[in-house]
């Protein structure tokens, strides 16, 4: 899908906050609702809006222990990989999950209410996996950035 000024306009806009209407968008770009509501419409459909959801603040529901952990395998074979991947995506505790290039293969963000609940999850949950060759994890100390934002410009599209 190409996407135009509006449409970019419109993304930048939903990313800030998704809750806003299409009446309240159309008056922004001086239109109507039918067009940004169509393009809203044609954004999702084309998967360029994947979801909307809520941003929870970590510390109000008590989950403020974020770590992030680096994981090698040892079994790099696709079969062994993916039921690794597998067992990842199962763990409630793991909010984000990517396959990185450098050191290590795979880097997991975790949240916790507490020290003993991490270390709860590294020896009970993510030492049962067996393609695990070594693990290292940072906890953070303090956020000073978070952002789910995606910068657009006309360049990438």
């Amino acid at each position: 899908m190409k996407l135009d000024d509006i449409d970019i306009r419109i993304l930048e806009k939903l990313q800030e906050n998704a809750m806003i209407t299409a009446k309240e968008l159309a008056s922004e770009f001086a239109l109507t609702t039918t067009p940004i509501y169509e393009r809203i419409k044609k954004l999702q459909q084309s998967g360029i809006i994947k979801q909307y959801v809520a941003l929870l603040d970590a510390d109000l529901i008590g989950k403020s222990i974020t770590v992030f952990i680096n994981i090698t395998i040892k079994d790099h074979h696709s079969e062994k990989r993916n039921e690794f991947v597998k067992r990842m995506e199962k763990l409630k505790e793991v909010v984000e999950f990517y396959h990185t290039s450098g050191s290590f293969d795979f880097l997991a963000k975790v949240r916790f209410s507490n020290i003993q609940e991490f270390r709860n999850f590294l020896v009970n949950e993510l030492s049962s996996i067996h393609n695990i060759s070594d693990i290292e994890s940072q906890i953070v100390l303090e956020e000073i950035k978070y952002s789910t934002k995606i910068i657009l410009d006309k360049t990438g599209l």
